[in-house]
C-alpha cells in the first residue's frame, strides 16, 4: 500500500468534461438527435462546445435561447437528450492527450484522486466504467437531483471529506468559471486547462494557473502550495 505523498497535494479533485475528457462530439450527437424531433436547426461542435456547463437542463437551455425558442419545452428536450445521449456516451469521447498518464503518474506517487462533475452522476459513472477511468477515482460526484452543483463549493468539498484530505490540501484541476468559483469557495488552489469548454477566456478565469497540457499539472505543485 502506497504511503502518503511527502510534498503538496495530498489530493486532487479533477473535472470532467473539457477538462480530462473531450466528450463534445457525443454530446452534439445527442444534442441534435433531440432537437430534430421537434424541428429545430441542428447545432454545429463549436457551438455546443460553447453551450456545455452547468449541466444537462444548462445546455438544453442555451440551445433554445440560440434558436430563439421559449423555455417552457425544456424538461422533455432533456429528458430526450438524456435517453439518445445515454446509448452513445462515449462513441467519439476521448482522453485528452497525456490525461491516462497523469492519473496514473497521480495515483502512483501516493496522491488520492477525486472526481467533480455538473455531469448527471449515473451519466458520469457509466462513461468512467467505458473509458477505464473508475479505477483511479476514491471518489466520484455528479449532479443530483435536488443537490447543489457548481459553482456551489458543496460538492467539491464533499469529495475532500470522502478523499479524508483538507481542501487545503487538495489541488482542484477544471476548466470553466465555475470550477474556479467552486475551488476558492471552498479555499482550495485551482488551475484550468486552455483547452476546455469555457465560454471565458481561460486567462480571464481567475485561477492560481492555466496549463496547456495535461502533463504541466505536476509541474506546478509547489508553486501552488498554500
Amino acid at each position: 500500500m502506497k504511503g502518503e505523498p511527502q510534498d503538496w497535494p495530498k489530493a486532487v479533485i479533477f473535472d470532467l468534461d473539457g477538462t480530462l475528457i473531450d466528450s463534445a462530439p457525443d454530446i452534439a450527437h445527442a444534442l441534435n438527435r433531440a432537437t430534430e424531433k421537434r424541428g429545430i436547426a441542428p447545432f454545429g461542435l463549436d457551438q455546443v462546445k460553447e453551450m456545455i456547463g452547468g449541466g444537462v437542463p444548462k445546455l438544453v437551455q442555451r440551445a433554445l435561447v440560440a434558436r430563439g425558442l421559449p423555455a417552457d419545452g425544456l424538461m422533455p428536450l432533456v429528458q430526450d437528450f438524456i435517453v439518445f445521449y445515454r446509448e452513445n456516451l462515449t462513441t467519439n469521447t476521448r482522453l485528452y492527450d497525456g490525461a491516462r498518464d497523469l492519473l496514473e503518474q497521480l495515483r502512483d506517487g501516493g496522491r488520492k484522486l477525486g472526481l467533480c462533475t455538473n455531469k448527471q452522476h449515473e451519466l458520469t459513472v457509466d462513461i468512467l466504467e467505458q473509458l477505464d477511468l473508475t479505477k483511479y477515482f476514491s471518489s466520484v460526484t455528479g449532479e443530483r437531483q435536488g443537490r447543489p452543483k457548481k459553482p456551489d463549493p458543496t460538492p467539491l468539498l464533499e469529495v475532500a471529506a470522502e478523499l479524508g484530505v483538507s481542501p487545503q490540501d487538495c489541488l482542484m484541476a477544471g476548466d470553466s468559471e465555475a470550477d474556479v468559483a467552486c475551488a476558492r469557495a471552498s479555499n482550495m488552489p485551482v488551475l484550468v486547462v486552455n483547452f476546455g469548454y469555457s465560454r471565458v477566456a481561460p486567462e480571464a478565469l481567475g485561477a492560481d494557473a492555466v496549463i496547456s497540457g495535461l502533463s504541466e499539472l505536476p509541474h506546478f505543485f509547489s508553486s501552488l502550495k498554500p
